[in-house]
């Protein structure tokens, strides 16, 4: 007969209980910057909901009305240096560690009134929620995304749990530079269900990284409850699947988030390990707003008054003046102030006529500034860059050498850089050979994920906003669908939408696969994707040389780059400059790679062999086509001056991609030079493109889907003669 045997969880889940020792233990000075955080938040989202309704908030505003005990004492007792990310629910969150960030270190607020920066700090808090100039973000990150990296706030987020991955990697960050930061990742029960959140927690507890995981659960994601979403009545029992201790608190009390938190931070710190709290609280109104949950109808109103009845707001001065640690004066004193902060706040944005409020034109962003940020000015410092006739000695390397050298040569330059990825620290240099060498000399920065692209993807962008140059593979194009929240929503926007205080100065390496017969799920061309998003620069060498020189580019630059390979590239011999690994070459200029005058061909990648195949048997016939090597792909990084000067010479262009018509960059790019140049070109612009499929396995439909040798030759035989 079988036996089985009970496995006991590596980790432990806790609940908390809160005895009357634990309010006498509390310190003074504790408890009123407590209080007046409480205080402060309560004062100031009532205002919020009160100008919302006056018209004055542009957009939702989501109050953390009855939840304030959570942030408060979350402040209170983390360091200056520590970080915290948060949700679309971030108010308390943000204003609390910014006051304590820019208050002196011994505040006092019975002894002492806010200091001119911590009042700063709460006027430039509700500037940005109003959408005002003076804002953290310059108005453009508004209720939901607020960013203060210097006082510790990474920033709050819209997507429900996009945040977590951000938070994680930046803990993370901070362990492998050797710093002793925790960082706070505050979501709510809604999000726990996100994919996001489950990937990370499982890299978070391998790697060790010092981010505490806490959940507010108010019960009910909008208008869904948790016993409608989750199948565990305590959601911290989750945490015990990734390893990771947890603790169930009561989030209605102050006190018992501020001993959690001690308890938490003392065994993070030290020993840097993730932690998770869940904290049972409930939020007063509706999702956003001030009507009630029940008007609803998914909650009912004695539940509501059940918890109002334990209000941190008034339960917390009640029994603080009980117990005798503040008086009654002093509970007063501390509400006044908050009172004076917030009216302070609100003076500066708005003004009032005859009763009304308004918001003067001059606190409005100037509309020119819609455009600022979205990716840094790489024209403004001078760089040497070079081209293949800049040197003379070379030597020969391949394509996927070239990858592999450069990348070990950066990590030797920038002790910052990190390679993470499937495989690459595995099979003497990962999957296709492209870290090889590196692992026998930073094997500790050469790092080995899960399966798991959003959850790596967030932390490897979450790493580069708090100083680290991550190089993250995606093994497949295709792949990074599945992390497209965190390249998209997150990394690729958050840089404009934090008003530019924030960089993702990461690199992102692809292969590209078409021509394997691996399918329509690893076959991408990922240009046309990318490009949608702003925020993306784009490179796609289609040799050794340019490999290398676009590469020491890409790290040097302080935005976001795909680097777009091709397997069938891997094996090519190319020449590169002999004993030279830092060469730069300029990000946004193509390469003339055959000068012709009768057709314009762009293309990258493997269509540039083919290309240069097909001109050159064309060429005993008397076709003269021109052949560009696009090489940086982006919205801004195509060159439209040496695209501009060739299509004055030919009068005719032919955009030549392996990518589906629906999928590339062809359309847009036609467009453009369509818009541009329309009075040199003697007909429309033509494209070669794959078929619109995802490509098939069958070598013979495979090669039927993609554009063939003899389909250039004809496309470009007739954009020859200018009669597409």
């Amino acid at each position: 007969m079988s036996v089985y045997e009970h496995q006991k969880p590596q980790a432990r889940c806790q609940r908390q209980e809160i005895t009357p020792a634990d309010l006498k233990n509390l310190p003074k000075s504790a408890a009123r910057r407590i209080l007046f955080f409480i205080d402060l938040i309560r004062e100031f989202e009532t205002a919020l909901l009160d100008l919302s309704e006056q018209g004055l908030v542009h957009g939702p505003v989501h109050s953390s009305i009855g939840q304030e005990a959570i942030a408060a004492a979350t402040a209170e007792v983390l360091e200056k240096t520590d970080m915290v990310g948060s949700t679309h629910r971030a108010h308390g969150h943000f204003l609390a560690k910014a006051v304590k960030y820019y208050s002196p270190d011994d505040f006092d607020p019975i002894a002492s009134d806010l200091s001119p920066e911590a009042q700063d700090a709460v006027n430039r808090t509700l500037a940005e929620i109003m959408g005002l100039k003076a804002g953290w973000c310059g108005g453009r990150g508004g209720s939901m995304h607020l960013y203060d990296g210097k006082s510790g706030n990474l920033g709050s987020n819209a997507i429900v749990g996009g945040g977590i991955p951000l938070a994680t990697g930046a803990a993370w960050a901070e362990k492998l530079r050797g710093h002793d930061t925790v960082v706070v990742s505050f979501f709510g029960d809604g999000a726990i269900n996100q994919g996001c959140f489950h990937e990370v927690a499982n890299m978070a507890s391998l790697w060790r990284a010092p981010v505490l995981y806490f959940v507010e659960n108010n019960f009910y994601a909008v208008g869904t409850s948790t016993q409608e979403s989750s199948a565990v009545r305590d959601l911290a029992i989750r945490s015990l699947g990734y390893g990771i201790d947890s603790l169930i608190i009561d989030g209605a009390d102050p006190l018992a988030v501020y001993m959690a938190l001690k308890k938490a931070v003392g065994i993070m710190r030290p020993e840097s390990q993730p932690y998770f709290i869940e904290a049972k609280t409930y939020r007063h109104y509706h999702h956003a707003g001030r009507m009630m949950g029940s008007a609803f109808g998914y909650r009912d109103k004695e539940e509501e008054a059940d918890w109002i009845a334990r209000d941190p707001f008034v339960e917390f001065p009640r029994r603080v003046t009980a117990a005798g640690i503040i008086s009654e004066p002093e509970c007063e004193r501390l509400r006044g102030m908050a009172k004076n902060a917030v009216a302070e706040a609100i003076g500066l944005c708005v003004k009032s006529d005859d009763g009304k409020r308004y918001i003067p034109d001059e606190n409005w962003p100037d509309g020119k500034t819609v455009v600022d940020n979205l990716r840094t000015d790489i024209g403004a410092e001078a760089q040497e860059y070079v081209e293949r006739n800049d040197f003379t000695k070379f030597e020969d390397k391949t394509y996927g050498e070239a990858i592999a050298r450069v990348t070990l040569r950066n990590m030797e330059r920038d002790e910052r850089v990190i390679v993470l990825g499937e495989e690459v620290a595995n099979l003497r240099g990962g999957p296709y050979g492209a870290t090889k060498g590196i692992k026998e000399v930073y094997p500790e920065r050469l790092i080995n994920t899960p399966i798991s692209e959003c959850g790596f993807v967030g932390m490897a962008g979450g790493a580069a906003s708090v100083g680290m140059r991550p190089v993250v593979e995606i093994m497949f194009p295709d792949f990074g669908l599945v992390a497209a929240d965190q390249l998209f929503n997150q990394i690729g926007k958050l840089k404009h939408m934090y008003g530019g205080q924030i960089s993702f100065p990461l690199v992102a390496r692809t292969r590209v696969a078409f021509g394997y017969g691996y399918g329509g799920q690893h076959s991408m061309v990922p240009t046309g994707l990318f490009g949608l998003f702003t925020g993306w620069r784009m490179i796609a060498p289609s040799n050794a040389f340019d490999y290398i020189g676009l590469f020491n580019t890409a790290m040097d630059l302080p935005d976001p780059v795909l680097m777009v390979e091709h397997g069938m590239l891997y094996a090519d011999v190319g020449q590169v400059p002999l004993n030279d690994l830092d060469y730069k070459i300029a990000y946004g200029r193509a390469n003339v790679v055959r000068e012709g005058k009768d057709v314009t061909v762009l293309t990258y990648l493997t269509g540039v062999r083919e290309c240069l195949a097909a001109a050159e048997e064309l060429a005993g016939s008397g076709v003269d086509a021109e052949v560009i090597d696009l090489r940086t792909v982006d919205y801004v990084g195509l060159d439209y001056e040496t695209i501009g000067r060739s299509v004055k010479k030919t009068n005719s262009v032919l955009i030549v991609e392996h990518a589906p018509r629906s999928l590339g960059l062809s359309g847009r790019l036609a467009d453009e030079i369509q818009e541009r140049f329309f009075d040199d070109l003697d007909c429309p612009v033509a494209k070669l493109t794959a078929k619109d499929v995802p490509l098939p396995v069958s070598k013979a439909l495979e090669r039927a889907a993609l554009p063939s040798l003899e389909e250039m030759k004809s496309m470009i035989g007739k954009g020859a003669r200018h009669h597409f």
